[in-house]
């Protein structure tokens, strides 16, 4: 996998620019000199210019899997028994793996990459970024969690819970690596009519998929932003992102 350095937060990049080639970290800020931010990703999708692009489902199988073998502090392997999923090389790769039962609990560490991984496969491993802080034994269980960015769709099972990565200034290549607008300015595609001012959401209509809405009482939904003025259906009139 590919090692990206550099500063954490670009400020002379191109929001428009998509590349079929990584160019920067998954998650990687932009800022433009008014102020607008963005964050780098990679589209699961097609990403229609203008429409907010969340994060795709996890697999909740990937929770509470059992280490099988002890990792030392300042190690950078963890093997364990996989769940009953498979995953692609690198699937993870950028993403996390905390540790959520036992011996080592709390910890947070990015996770640098892995090879394909078979249902239910012993022995299998991921390589860390972050070297271990507290030793692990055969009582730790680990999470797997991927990038937020990598993969983004605009539709998911349950967009009520998918985490907002922000809405893109062209209409961005499924595959392809792009800039999401994740504060400031921008013009989305409305899904109902929303009032000047009002705090809006994604809206978890799946037909609707990339869409906003005015925020509704379900305090399950993440909030985006706010409308800059009366938004009508099917328009796409600016709202001010929050989301970073």
């Amino acid at each position: 996998m590919k090692s990206f350095g550099g500063r954490s937060t670009i400020f002379d990049f191109n929001p428009f620019e998509e590349s079929t080639t990584q160019m920067h970290q998954l998650g990687t800020k932009g800022e433009t000199g008014d102020g607008r931010i963005f964050r780098y990703g990679k589209a699961g999708e097609e990403i229609p210019l203008g429409y907010l692009a969340v994060m795709p489902d996890q697999d909740t199988a990937e929770l509470t899997i059992s280490v099988t073998t002890a990792a030392a502090i300042g190690d950078k392997k963890v093997i364990f028994t996989h769940a009953a999923t498979t995953a692609t090389a690198n699937e993870y790769a950028e993403g996390y793996l905390s540790v959520s039962f036992g011996t080592g609990i709390g910890q947070t560490l990015k996770i640098a990459s892995h090879a394909a991984l078979t249902s239910g496969g012993t022995g299998e491993y991921v390589n860390l970024e972050d070297p271990i802080q507290v030793a692990l034994d055969t009582t730790s269980r680990i999470d797997l969690t991927p990038n937020v960015y990598s993969g983004v769709l605009t539709v998911t099972t349950d967009a009520a819970i998918s985490v907002p990565c922000g809405v893109p200034l062209r209409t961005v290549t499924s595959g392809s690596y792009a800039w999401f607008q994740t504060r400031g300015v921008v013009a989305v595609a409305a899904d109902a009519t929303i009032a000047a001012g009002y705090e809006v959401q994604g809206d978890t209509d799946d037909a609707a998929g990339g869409k906003v809405t005015v925020t509704g009482t379900d305090a399950q939904v993440w909030k985006i932003g706010h409308a800059l003025q009366a938004a009508a259906d099917t328009y796409s009139h600016p709202i001010y992102l929050t989301i970073d």
